[in-house]
This record gives C-alpha cells, sequence and structure tokens, in this order.
C-alpha cells in the first residue's frame, strides 16, 4: 500500500519548484548611463553636481561606485575611464583581484563592502582573519560598524544610499570630540 508524502513535503517540494522557475530569469539590474561620462571630472562644481545627481538615482552603477569611492578616497578621481578606476582599487589592494563586474551593472554591496572594510582596514572576527575580507562577512562588519543599513551582500544601492555610506565612512573616520562640559 503506497502512502502519500506529508503535506509538509509536498509544500516544501512545491515552493522549491516555483523559486527555481521564478529565479531561472533573474538578471542583474543595470544601470543605462552611469553619470561618470557627465560628471567625472575632478573640479569642485563636476564633483558636487555628481554627488547631488547621484542622490536622485533608483540604482548606483559600479562605475560611480568606484568614481565616488576615489572621490572619498583621494578627493579625486584621477582614472580616465571604468577600467583604469578598476585597475587603481585593484592596485591598491581594495578590489580583489577576481573582480571583473560590468561597469554599468548596480554595485552589490557585498562588493563595495569588501573595498571599504580594506580602506578603512577593518579586521574583523575570525572569519575575516581566515579568509579575508568577503562580501558577505564585509557587509556584516560594515553593519555593525553602523556604516551600511541592515542587508544582504548581493543587494544594491540607490544612488541616495550609497552618499549616505559615504558620509557614514566620514563620520567613521572622524575622531570623537572630548566631552569638554563641565559637570
Amino acid at each position: 500500500m503506497r502512502s502519500d508524502p506529508p503535506i509538509a513535503a509536498r509544500a516544501i517540494a512545491w515552493a522549491f519548484c516555483a523559486l527555481t522557475t521564478i529565479c531561472a530569469g533573474c538578471q542583474t539590474a543595470h544601470v543605462n548611463s552611469p553619470l561618470t561620462g557627465k560628471f567625472s571630472g575632478n573640479d569642485a562644481d563636476a564633483q558636487l553636481n555628481f554627488w547631488h545627481e547621484l542622490a536622485n538615482r533608483h540604482l548606483t552603477s559600479n562605475d560611480e561606485a568606484l568614481h565616488g569611492l576615489l572621490l572619498y578616497a583621494d578627493g579625486r578621481d584621477d582614472a580616465i575611464n571604468y577600467d583604469k578606476r578598476v585597475a587603481t582599487l585593484k592596485s591598491r589592494g581594495l578590489l580583489p583581484a577576481s573582480f571583473s563586474e560590468p561597469a554599468n551593472d548596480a554595485i552589490r554591496r557585498g562588493d563595495l563592502a569588501v573595498a571599504v572594510v580594506n580602506l578603512l582596514g577593518i579586521k574583523g572576527g575570525w572569519v575575516m582573519h581566515i579568509f579575508g575580507p568577503i562580501p558577505r562577512y564585509a557587509v556584516r562588519e560594515l553593519v555593525y560598524a553602523g556604516i551600511f543599513p541592515p542587508s544582504s551582500p548581493q543587494q544594491t544601492f540607490s544612488g541616495a544610499e550609497f552618499v549616505g555610506v559615504i558620509g557614514k565612512l566620514d563620520d567613521y573616520q572622524q575622531p570623537v570630540a572630548a566631552d569638554t562640559s563641565v559637570r
């Protein structure tokens, strides 16, 4: 006599089939016209316009994020294109040698987290000590430090979120002012 599988097992099997069908068509978010083509200069006006326009965007591209990271780190971006930005950040050890994401794809939080953790010199917990900064644990460290909002490494950034992270980087690196109040 044949017995039917329990209801829970059938529900799990059905959910798995539905999920694989949905994910079969998943694609990376794409930014049609990154701002780096329009505002890649190092003068104050170009930088101000870049940050202002980026804050109004729905997504931040890899190119825009790396440009912004160089502006934050150096106060300027001397790279003339995305490939040069990637090469510059790889040569400084901020991006892993395996980074090869397209310029117009939306930046994933895990990819940016690895660069930020390297930039700030955050050592992290035992996992990062053993494996180095990998996206999952780099995001966790930045959430713990209050630089990233709670999120997963696969999530993308809106322009406003990215600009907010750059602001938090600045806050993180500022020394805490001594309490000079009289008690």
